[in-house]
């Protein structure tokens, strides 16, 4: 397309000059309609995106919660091992002091505790009197 004006003068080449302006008319109005159709089309298809998208969000929502569901449980599956495991380390260390000779002297030397206490008082009153 030139960018030269056109003037409608009744001349021997306006006929020429009236056709160039109807092709060029005809041209523009077959690219705008074109464009029309164009944007139609790609208002549709964004349409058909938008609900693709919108499917693709939801399943990919879905899957996120069952991994974040998979996820919990595994963490609850851990954390009831941990704690079993726990109670038996405990177990086996109660298990490893009553074998020891402390645990063994304390529990024979237990039940002798008042007894030993209140000799050891009488005693210290005996030797007070003593020395006084």
């Amino acid at each position: 397309m030139a960018d030269r004006k056109i003037s409608l003068d009744k001349k021997a080449d306006s006929n020429v000059q009236i056709k160039e302006v109807s092709q060029k008319l005809d041209f523009l109005i077959s690219e705008i309609q074109t464009l029309r159709h164009e944007v139609d089309s790609l208002k549709s298809n964004m349409s058909d995106l938008q609900e693709k998208n919108r499917e693709q969000l939801y399943r990919l929502d879905s899957q996120f919660y069952k991994l974040c569901s998979d996820l919990q449980n595994q963490i609850y599956k851990f954390q009831s091992a941990f704690y079993e495991g726990s109670r038996d380390v405990k177990d086996e260390l109660k298990e490893l002091q009553d074998k020891t000779r402390y645990s063994r002297f304390v529990e024979k030397i237990l039940p002798w505790t008042p007894a030993i206490l209140i000799g050891g008082a009488a005693w210290m009153l005996i030797l007070r009197l003593i020395f006084e």
